[in-house]
């Protein structure tokens, strides 16, 4: 009766280790997931950063709005002089690219152009005055 329960004590033994070495099995398996993950996010926004790359032009998740989004003062500046017809398009161009999430993009009304990077007017081309 002795060695029935030594031989039962090991087998409960041998599967409680084995129900261990199971679970931290799924769990490194869970991280090297979440690890590839996250080095993918990682050179997503790299990519969306790199000029020289235009693998992905829609800002992942990862990057938070104020990196491509216009500041109040970019809008201000880039409807100055403008038609309200004028301003309410360009406003209207920049509210779309951005709920795009794009980084670069243009913008357009008749009297002049620009083109935005990251929410930054960089170049702009036309008459330079709409009218009033």
């Amino acid at each position: 009766m002795d060695q029935e329960l030594i031989n039962l004590s090991e087998i409960i033994i041998t599967l409680l280790a084995a129900s261990i070495a199971f679970v931290q099995h799924k769990r490194a398996d869970g991280a090297v997931i979440e690890s590839t993950h996250a080095k993918q996010a990682t050179e997503n926004v790299l990519n969306f950063f790199d000029q020289t790359d235009d693998i992905v032009t829609v800002a992942p998740p990862e990057v938070p709005g104020r990196s491509f989004k216009m500041s109040e003062e970019s809008k201000r500046w880039i409807t100055s002089d403008r038609s309200p017809e004028e301003r309410e398009s360009l406003l209207r161009q920049v509210a779309e690219a951005e709920s795009k999430r794009l980084g670069v993009y243009q913008i357009s009304v008749p009297s002049v152009w620009y083109n935005i990077e990251y929410g930054v007017p960089l170049g702009s081309g036309g008459s330079g005055k709409g009218t009033k």
